[in-house]
Formats: C-alpha cells, sequence, structure tokens
C-alpha cells in the first residue's frame, strides 16, 4: 500500500465526515429541500439523472429490498417529486420519474451545491477546480453505475 492510498483515505474520510455534517447538509442543499433527507435527495439526484427507472433496479443500486425503497418512494411521491407508473413492457413492474416539481428541486438543489463549493474553491486557481472536477468525476464514476434507465 502506497502512501498516496494512505493519503487519499484520509482526505475521503475527512471530506465523508464534513459532508455528514446534518448543517453541512442543510447548506449544501439550500432551504428548498427542507423535510427532505439526504437519502431522499440522494433517490431523487438518481431518478432524474436516470429515469424513468424500475423500482426493483432502485432497490439494487442502493442495495436494500424493494419494500425499503417503497417507503423511500412514498415520501417523495407525497411532496409530489416523483411520479409511479406501470412499466409499459411489464405491467407487474413499475417505473418512476421526477415530476416536475421533482425536476425543479433537483435543479436548485444542484445550484445551491455548486454556490456552496464556488465559494469553498473561490482562492483556488481555476485549473485546480477543473482538475478537481475531473478527477472526482472519475473516481465517482469508477465506484459504479445509477440506476438504468427503462
Amino acid at each position: 500500500m502506497s502512501v498516496e492510498h494512505v493519503d487519499l483515505h484520509a482526505a475521503l474520510t475527512k471530506l465523508l465526515r464534513w459532508a455528514s455534517r446534518e448543517a453541512v447538509a442543510r447548506e449544501l442543499a439550500g432551504p428548498a429541500a427542507a423535510g427532505l433527507s439526504p437519502t431522499d435527495l440522494w433517490l431523487l439526484d438518481g431518478i432524474v439523472r436516470s429515469g424513468p427507472v424500475r423500482m426493483g433496479d432502485i432497490a439494487t443500486w442502493q442495495g436494500v429490498d424493494k419494500s425499503t425503497v417503497t417507503v423511500q418512494l412514498r415520501r417523495l411521491a407525497d411532496r409530489g417529486l416523483v411520479v409511479r407508473r406501470a412499466d409499459p413492457s411489464d405491467a407487474r413492474a413499475v417505473l418512476v420519474s421526477a415530476s416536475d416539481a421533482g425536476r425543479l428541486l433537483h435543479r436548485d438543489v444542484s445550484r445551491q451545491g455548486a454556490r456552496v463549493l464556488a465559494g469553498l474553491l473561490a482562492d483556488w486557481d481555476p485549473a485546480d477546480r477543473r482538475d478537481l472536477a475531473r478527477l472526482v468525476s472519475r473516481f465517482a464514476d469508477d465506484l459504479g453505475p445509477g440506476p438504468r434507465a427503462r
């Protein structure tokens, strides 16, 4: 194991600890997301980026049972952020898509998070900001795909 791997692990641990703080999560999401959990926002993000998506695929993507996804999606549906409908290719399956309100909220949350990060990285050289975005995106992509779109 190299020093870089140890240093990277330490940096990721610090980053995850920072991002998991309730105040930080609220600041990153902004007031539009009041009442939604980080899991709700993560799920909405996956649906917006990949939808429509089957509930079973969401469960697989999250690594949870379908019953857990059903409860999570009910919270989003009750707020009008997602819509469920029968899959035209298999009436037994349910497809989930973001509603207009869900896409709008996703856009607002994404912009708020970008504003927070812009403030944190304001003193960074633009080339360093681009490198960070490229490398973190590459790392995230290597962790695995999101839910499969239908």
